[in-house]
């Protein structure tokens, strides 16, 4: 197969299910020109349908509940241009969570879920009647659709905790029966399992597609991109071994990757950066805010992996695996990227947005730098807080994401300070016809995937202390607590803007003040934050803090009702869901809605 997903649907969607968006439970998707009888019988087809599942998870509804669910909950987020109109996005950033809010839907998710379950299911049959599909092939495409599922799983566990789950294709309606809710942690231990147990059969690099023009394996199910899943459920489910061991096969992956384009001459915009205070001087291949050849800072690790120009969007060489919405060298007539405009603003006004989106950056983020609070951003050398948002006028009194909208960025020094800004920004933003449509959507990247690590090598660590010293004056690191800050230093100094003449003393890491596993756990948190801002990750990631703590250390934002049960940080069942569904039982903490008791369960 080839490496490249196009972004056209070459076929219609042949015997896959999918929930309407009335909510029936479990119906099943007409039919369009292709008979059954017809289909699943050579390798073509398995492509096709290969293709097809990427295009449902690229759907505007799954993309804006990776947003809505992952971040929109987060106290980085706050109300944008007209989020008042829209009722279940107004809702939602009151912490007013009700069964009739359009985003708890799940019917995209399961549409991806069960088709998955049906490729998985046919390939078989195809495999005996093709020859030419061979065993290692079927078992590669299995891989691929398991680690799909599941992801899609993932999302919907961490917004809703317990859902239905099945692994078995649904393709006639005598099939169609109620499923009730299965464990949310079972359901990813279950994952665990079964992708650990596909693994091996996963495709390492696909090989070159010289028509896709996509230079990198991002954009399909590598082993790669399973070892990051699989770190990101362990993590959730407090397997710390099991995290550090897979987010070091992603890291050494990256690392052979760099060594690679060494050897080729091509790792020219790449650094490999590295903790002096680690005794086994680890190093991590990063893109750098800052490039020799450039006059002033750039953002250039903003733009290879959140800009570039119209066709050549993300796909950098921190990309672990995205959707990529319009590859090179394509035309404009493929799935689009609505829901990034929509939510965080196309910079284009014939939507009547006036370029900005229905989400803006929280008051808890925007003025952090400028009134020099240093509650998100420590300091005014940051390049995240530039590259993450913008604001026309520059006060940063309202601002708005920039991650997925701008296509570059450029930044350069203020002499004087202004308004305690040290820098100004320039940035193009996707201003053409249809041009913001073409962001990719990233769902793991290189650093992400570190600060997994850090977090993990935190938790499993044998010491509350990073270093002891004993009567003789002899210092002793813990080893884990050690690796682990060098992990998060160099995620944070990649970011740091730094002129190589100038010193900037205090503005980064210093270990002696970051000495106990309480200062690393506080730290290590505060950088997936800055780090991953506006990425669909932070709600996610307080919901997993709160689960290990047993704590509802969650900040509230202005405005918003302050989360006082755990079951609130999670969404209420859909009402037509619980409508049609006789096995899925409306959560307690929301049973008593009137929207519950309106569309309760009819049996």
């Amino acid at each position: 197969m080839k490496k490249h997903i196009a972004k056209y649907f070459l076929l219609a969607t042949v015997a896959s299910l999918t929930l309407s968006s009335c909510g029936d439970f479990l119906a099943i998707e007409p039919k369009d020109r292709v008979s059954e009888d017809n289909f699943w019988n050579e390798e073509k087809d398995i492509e096709q349908m290969v293709t097809g599942t990427y295009v449902k998870l690229q759907n505007q509804d799954i993309i804006q509940r990776c947003i809505i669910w992952g971040e929109a909950r987060s106290n980085n987020i706050g109300g944008g241009n007209n989020y008042k109109t829209n009722l279940d996005v107004y809702n939602v950033l009151r912490e007013n969570l009700t069964p009739t809010n359009a985003y708890t839907s799940w019917t995209s998710f399961y549409a991806v879920i069960n088709q998955c379950n049906t490729i998985i299911e046919r390939s078989a049959e195809v495999h005996e009647k093709a020859p030419s599909y061979t065993y290692s092939e079927m078992l590669a495409t299995q891989a691929e659709m398991t680690f799909l599922r599941d992801l899609c799983y993932f999302y919907l566990v961490r917004a809703f905790k317990d859902v239905p789950y099945y692994t078995n294709a649904i393709q006639a309606d005598e099939q169609v029966k109620p499923i009730a809710p299965t464990n949310g942690d079972e359901i990813v231990r279950k994952m665990i399992t079964e992708l650990e147990t596909v693994l091996p059969n996963a495709i390492k690099v696909y090989p070159d597609d010289n028509e896709s023009g996509v230079e990198s394996d991002c954009n399909r199910v590598t082993q790669t991109s399973i070892y990051a899943l699989l770190a990101d459920l362990c993590l959730w489910d407090n397997q710390y071994d099991k995290c550090v061991e897979y987010s070091d096969s992603v890291i050494s992956a990256k690392r052979r990757e760099y060594e690679e384009l060494l050897k080729e001459g091509s790792a020219n915009n790449l650094y490999n950066y590295s903790w002096s205070g680690d005794d086994s001087k680890r190093t991590y291949p990063l893109i750098p805010t800052y490039q020799g050849s450039m006059v002033g800072y750039g953002g250039a690790s903003f733009n290879a992996i959140f800009g570039g120009s119209t066709y050549a969007t993300g796909n950098s060489f921190e990309s672990i695996f995205e959707l990529a919405f319009n590859p090179r060298g394509t035309s404009d007539n493929n799935e689009k990227n609505y829901a990034v405009g929509v939510l965080y603003g196309n910079y284009y006004s014939k939507d009547g947005n006036a370029g900005k989106g229905l989400l803006a950056a929280s008051d808890k983020v925007a003025p952090d730098v400028v009134n020099k609070s240093g509650k998100v951003f420590e300091h005014n050398y940051d390049a995240r807080f530039y590259e993450n948002l913008y604001d026309e006028e520059g006060t940063y009194a309202t601002a708005y994401p920039t991650k997925y909208v701008a296509t570059n960025i450029y930044i350069e020094s203020l002499t004087p300070e202004s308004n305690n800004m040290a820098w100004k920004v320039n940035k193009t933003m996707r201003s053409t016809t249809g041009d913001y449509i073409n962001t990719n959507w990233i769902f793991y990247r290189l650093t992400d995937v570190m600060l997994m690590q850090a977090e993990a090598l935190i938790e499993r660590a044998a010491s509350d202390n990073l270093s002891t010293t004993d009567g003789a004056g002899t210092v002793t690191y813990d080893d884990d607590l050690r690796r682990a800050f060098g992990l998060i230093w160099c995620v944070n100094r990649r970011s740091v803007m730094e002129a190589p003449s100038t010193s900037i003393v205090g503005k980064t890491y210093e270990l002696k003040e970051r000495n106990t596993r309480v200062d690393l756990r506080q730290l290590c948190k505060e950088e997936r934050r800055r780090e991953l801002m506006f990425e669909g990750k932070h709600f996610f990631d307080v919901i997993r803090y709160c689960r290990r703590e047993n704590k509802l250390n969650i900040e509230a934002k202005s405005g918003a009702a302050r989360i006082s049960q755990f079951d609130a940080l999670y969404w209420p069942y859909n009402k037509n869901e619980v409508k049609v569904n006789s096995l899925l039982d409306q959560k307690a903490y929301y049973a008593n809605s009137s929207d519950d008791e309106k569309y309760g369960k009819t049996n």
